[in-house]
């Protein structure tokens, strides 16, 4: 029963991961750039359907992989090397680990969600020529490709941590 649930959490926690991160990458890299050679009267409902339940996916899966990640440390046996967290790589490379991904998961919260709000409320002012408005959109936008490029950063760091921990 106990490798079963260690085998069940890792599983878990590596996939969440994967949708985590892949679903960042997929955003900034695929998403965001396609939305924006839309043609500008597009660009809105798309926005107004795709936008929210991006956040939303983005933020589950997030949460699944940090919960995941607890119930991985414990089920692993290795929790009380936490304790020392400069006693061994796995801690360091794990903690540092640890705290990128609820760093990465506050950026989401505080830094991503807000401003696609933002855009979705100021849209229809903007695509009805408020240039004040669509000023502000395109600032938004800005922000969101420099949040997406930070996130994938921290993305790639966590992974690389998660490695040389699995390794250690």
């Amino acid at each position: 029963m106990g490798d079963l649930f260690r085998i069940t959490t890792q599983f878990l926690h590596v996939f969440a991961g994967i949708l985590w991160i892949g679903g960042g990458v997929y955003a900034g890299f695929v998403q965001l750039p396609a939305l924006l050679a839309a043609p500008p009267q597009a660009r809105g409902p798309v926005m107004a359907q795709l936008g929210p339940r991006q956040v939303r996916y983005l933020l589950r899966v997030a949460e699944l992989t940090l919960v995941t990640g607890v119930l991985n440390i414990l089920a692993s046996g290795r929790g009380q090397q936490l304790s020392e967290p400069l006693s061994s790589r796995w801690a360091i490379v794990l903690l540092l680990g640890i705290l990128m991904a609820i760093g990465l998961y506050v950026l989401l919260r505080v830094g991503v969600a807000p401003r696609v709000e933002r855009m979705l409320s100021l849209g229809p002012k903007a695509a009805g020529g408020d240039a004040a408005a669509g000023a502000e959109v395109g600032r938004i936008v800005a922000a969101l490709r420099t949040l997406g490029i930070v996130q994938v950063t921290i993305g790639v760091l966590i992974i690389l941590a998660m490695v040389i921990a699995r390794l250690s």
